[in-house]
């Protein structure tokens, strides 16, 4: 059954029978001898009392009740058929009483829970609150959907297990997420899987370290010493693959392995000579040797940020695919005066206010040992939760470090014009829902995608996929727009081809906005516009001087004038190859073909 309240009969309550008799009472009334009289004014006085304790609970309620109806002896055992023809009578009378206040009371009830359950579910977008419920749960933008890293660990070591949806692809948490995750939790599969992932596994299983301790008893000093020289090529040889962003869950063994064997590393030999079954590569090792390598890296880095004298702050939040909200913290300072960065880590947060961010930014620098008031800069983007004068997060800052400077991103506030500017041109709307709808025809569907391949092969252009034009960062659809407009003639005949085979209304009208012409006027407007922003962008992306920035916003400047003006030649009849504006004659031309053959099929079919 559901876990929806409305699914669910509502129970009577006390307050439904106030003011009608109960069974027993009408059973004890028959018995008894007493007049009417006495019998209405002991109920009376009983729900005196009953309305004079409503503040307590219904078990008291009924206690009282009792007493009263004890009170009560019965001295006529006889039943007459009269008695028990009235008894019937105000039973059914009774009953129906309790059934049509009940039946309002369940549809006052239902009334108020369908208000409840009208308002948005934000279960499936909270993951965070699952993730920090259940430790094993983490979101795969790869596979698109939550995945066991205790099973996928499991799976990976070779043990044989029956196939899980949390390891074989991704699992979608659906509308009962917190019920489908305890069932995958108290599954025996995933309780094996759990105890390997920890060590525990296996009863004589130990850790580097112990098998160390116990060598260093046994072994002479020369055994020593060669352990030592492996176990330092074994954590460089995994340092050097995690740099490289190699997996490490079966490629260290066998790196290892060809070290020894194919290029003869005496570190490697000496040591295998000696315990050829110790080499320290199973998947609880390789765990060990990376979270040993983390814990170096970050000590160190964080000694580094502690000794400088000050340092500049550099955070941003952002929700990754997962809809968790993320706020990246980066350090710059000075080291034996080279200028370094460092990352130190994300922090998810429940709320993205600047109250909340700032006391996330507190917590992490105590945790990590750094001092606040040494963040002389700090650099965050322009949305008003960071940059508010009055209560933003710079402000905020300010208050606790009132020496420190705010710098502006550049580069979000750069971003953040197009968007602005967006805002006043409703069609660059539909444009921006054209390119993502088009992305995801052919990102989720691997036989749209073949098509769309086919189509390619036939025109003899060179396979690409089409690019995703980000939400939140207008830049990235220059690149995207660039992509659309040189398989123009291949994504129309693609999107025509599927059409005729689904008769999808999606793709319909999906082809109805390619093909109209405003759309694609701007498109092509606005890709020769961003891309002398993009090039900018990726100058104040990387190693800027500030002395320069003005010096190349003058550039990009001027490059926009003279593009208006080239514009302008174009409309006039020149024609400029190096402007995807100069190709609108033909894409409206191609748009117009189609068009009028469309036409003449429906003609022919009349």
């Amino acid at each position: 059954m559901s876990h929806n309240a409305k699914y669910y009969r509502k129970k009577l309550k006390s307050s439904t029978s106030h003011g009608s008799m109960r069974i027993d009472m009408m059973l004890k009334r028959a018995n008894t001898s007493e007049p009417t009289s006495s019998f209405e004014d002991k109920q009376s006085d009983s729900n005196s009392r009953e309305n004079s304790s409503s503040t307590t609970d219904s078990l008291e309620m009924d206690e009282t009740v009792q007493v009263n109806n004890d009170e009560v002896e019965p001295t006529n055992t006889a039943v007459s058929m009269e008695s028990l023809q009235v008894i019937s009578e105000e039973v059914e009378l009774t009953i129906n009483k309790q059934e049509t206040e009940s039946s309002a009371s369940a549809s006052i009830s239902t009334v108020k829970t369908v208000d409840i359950t009208s308002k948005t579910d934000n279960r499936l977008y909270c993951a965070a609150r699952y993730e920090q419920q259940f430790p094993w749960l983490y979101y795969s933008s790869a596979r698109c959907g939550y995945i066991c890293k205790f099973c996928e660990f499991w799976e990976k070591s070779g043990t044989k297990q029956p196939c899980s949806p949390f390891v074989e692809m991704g699992t979608q948490l659906g509308s009962h997420p917190t019920r489908k995750l305890e069932k995958h939790d108290k599954s025996e599969n995933h309780q094996m899987a759990s105890k390997m992932y920890h060590g525990e596994f296996f009863n004589s299983s130990k850790s580097v370290y112990q098998l160390l301790q116990e060598q260093h008893q046994s072994y002479d000093e020369e055994k020593k010493i060669k352990g030592r020289v492996y176990i330092e090529t074994l954590i460089k040889t995994a340092y050097f693959m995690i740099k490289k962003r190699w997996a490490l869950s079966d490629n260290l063994g066998e790196m290892i392995d060809f070290m020894g064997t194919e290029l003869g590393m005496t570190q490697i030999t000496d040591h295998l000579e000696i315990n050829p079954n110790l080499k320290y590569t199973s998947h609880a090792s390789v765990q060990e040797i990376v979270a040993s390598i983390s814990l170096t890296i970050e000590q160190e880095t964080l000694e580094a940020v502690r000794e400088a004298t000050w340092y500049s702050l550099l955070a941003d939040e952002s929700s990754d695919e997962g809809n968790r909200e993320q706020f990246a913290v980066i350090v710059r300072f000075v080291q034996n005066g080279i200028v370094k960065e460092a990352f130190l880590g994300l922090i998810h947060l429940q709320k993205t206010n600047a109250e909340s961010l700032m006391m996330a930014i507190e917590t992490f620098l105590l945790a990590k040992g750094v001092d606040i008031t040494k963040a002389i800069f700090v650099g965050f983007d322009g949305c008003n939760t960071m940059s508010g004068v009055n209560s933003g997060l710079q402000r905020r800052f300010r208050n606790k470090v009132p020496h420190q400077i705010y710098i502006n991103c550049r580069n979000h506030k750069l971003a953040l014009c197009v968007k602005h500017l967006i805002k006043e041109f409703p069609i660059l709307e539909q444009l921006d829902a054209m390119l993502i709808e088009i992305w995801k025809l052919f990102h989720y569907s691997p036989k749209k995608y073949e098509v769309f391949c086919a189509v390619q092969d036939l025109y003899n252009f060179k396979k690409l996929k089409m690019i995703k034009a980000a939400t939140t960062r207008w830049l990235s659809h220059g690149r995207a727009l660039a992509r659309f407009l040189d398989r123009y003639t291949a994504i129309l005949d693609a999107i025509d081809s599927i059409y005729d085979d689904k008769k999808d209304p999606e793709l319909l009208g999906m082809r109805t906005m390619i093909t109209d012409k405003k759309i694609i006027a701007v498109a092509t407007i606005l890709c020769d516009i961003l891309k002398p922003v993009v090039v900018f962008s990726d100058y104040l992306q990387g190693d800027v001087h500030f002395s320069r920035v003005n010096t190349r916003q003058k550039e990009l400047t001027d490059a926009l004038q003279h593009l208006s003006q080239r514009f302008g030649a174009v409309a006039g009849g020149l024609n400029d190859q190096d402007l995807y504006f100069s190709r609108l004659p033909r894409l409206w031309a191609e748009i117009d073909d189609r068009t009028n053959f469309a036409h003449r099929l429906r003609l022919q079919q009349n």
